[in-house]
């Protein structure tokens, strides 16, 4: 009887009386699997299922994982980024800053680039430390919409030179303000400085300065424009004004890191001026410590009574009848008087 019962768990007879095994997979095996529709489908979504068990679709926790373990490949080793290339962008004719141009850091440059040390340890009078390479570079190459690069630097003085960029905006701020502008000098090198007799400390060799002729307007006015933009230093000549934005820090590109720590004070190279008579009683006024040409000179001569009886600019002057006094102004720095 138990032999039976035994043989009736695991099997059942088939309506022609055939004894059926159950097969492994189908429903009888696996209760929890459902039934086979006679279309083959299983019921179950097409999609598989996530239990929520391990993150994967598909897996559990009991389900052990067959897969291989991925092949190890090799980190490839960590390199610093090449550094930037050095360069300086400029204004450009978009006024976009994107005239970007390549510096260059050539060595042994030779006396004509041996620069004196800071003035009273300033950080805005160190040397440079990149250049741009003007004998590779177009000279008609604008960096900004009226200035071009050989209105500031010129390889005739030098293969090498520096021209900051706050200097050409600055220069497009006056140009905008006062239309054309004739640019006497921009870059020189100690060596070409030294030979037209410019001062040890110019801004000339730093590539913030100009000296400037405004076509159409006083020298005064244009004076008065350089201040307006945040001018370091204006300086008077006859024919032209010097401006020069000193104060301004320089560009990193040319120069480096910016140094920490405050500028010293510093004070503005010596210039003199005096009075002489020749014989014919004119008077003029020899004048040094000026160096891009002959400093405007401003007279004004006074009768007894106080009176202005000449005012006249020029490097001498003859007196007129009742001239009793007066002064002469130099470069605006100087005065003198008689």
């Amino acid at each position: 009887m138990f032999v039976l019962l035994l043989i009736a768990c695991v099997t059942k007879l088939t309506d022609d009386g055939e004894i059926r095994r159950p097969t492994e997979g189908s429903a009888e095996s696996d209760p929890g699997r459902p039934p086979e529709r006679p279309d083959g489908d299983t019921g179950l979504d097409s999609e598989p299922v996530d239990t929520g068990s391990t993150g994967e679709t598909g897996s559990t926790d009991s389900e052990p994982d067959d897969s291989e373990p991925p092949e190890e490949t090799e980190e490839p080793e960590e390199t610093d980024p090449p550094p930037p290339a050095l360069q300086a962008c400029y204004l450009g004719t978009a006024r976009d800053y994107t005239q970007c141009v390549a510096l260059v850091e050539p060595g042994g440059l030779g006396s004509d680039y041996s620069y004196p040390p800071p003035l009273y340890g300033d950080p805005n009078y160190r040397e440079p430390v990149a250049w741009l390479d003007l004998a590779a570079l177009d000279p008609a190459m604008p960096l900004a919409p009226n200035f071009v690069l050989e209105e500031l630097a010129q390889e005739w003085k030098g293969q090498y030179g520096v021209v900051q960029p706050h200097l050409i905006d600055r220069l497009q701020e006056i140009r905008d303000a006062l239309g054309p502008l004739v640019v006497n000098s921009g870059y020189r090198n100690p060596g070409y400085n030294a030979s037209i007799g410019g001062v040890t400390y110019s801004r000339h060799m730093y590539g913030d300065a100009a000296d400037l002729d405004a076509v159409d307007h006083s020298l005064d006015t244009l004076a008065d424009e350089c201040y307006a933009t945040g001018a370091g230093y204006v300086g008077y000549y006859e024919s032209h004004i010097h401006c020069d934005w000193r104060d301004d820090a320089v560009d990193v590109a040319f120069y480096g890191s910016p140094l920490v720590g405050d500028r010293p004070a510093t004070e503005l190279e010596p210039v003199d001026a005096w009075i002489e008579r020749d014989a014919l009683g004119a008077l003029w006024a020899p004048a040094e410590g000026w160096d891009e040409g002959e400093p405007l000179r401003e007279w004004t001569v006074f009768g007894a009574d106080g009176a202005v009886l000449l005012e006249s600019t020029g490097q001498s002057i003859v007196l007129p009848p009742g001239a009793a006094s007066g002064q002469v102004v130099v470069g605006r720095r100087v005065t003198r008087t008689f």
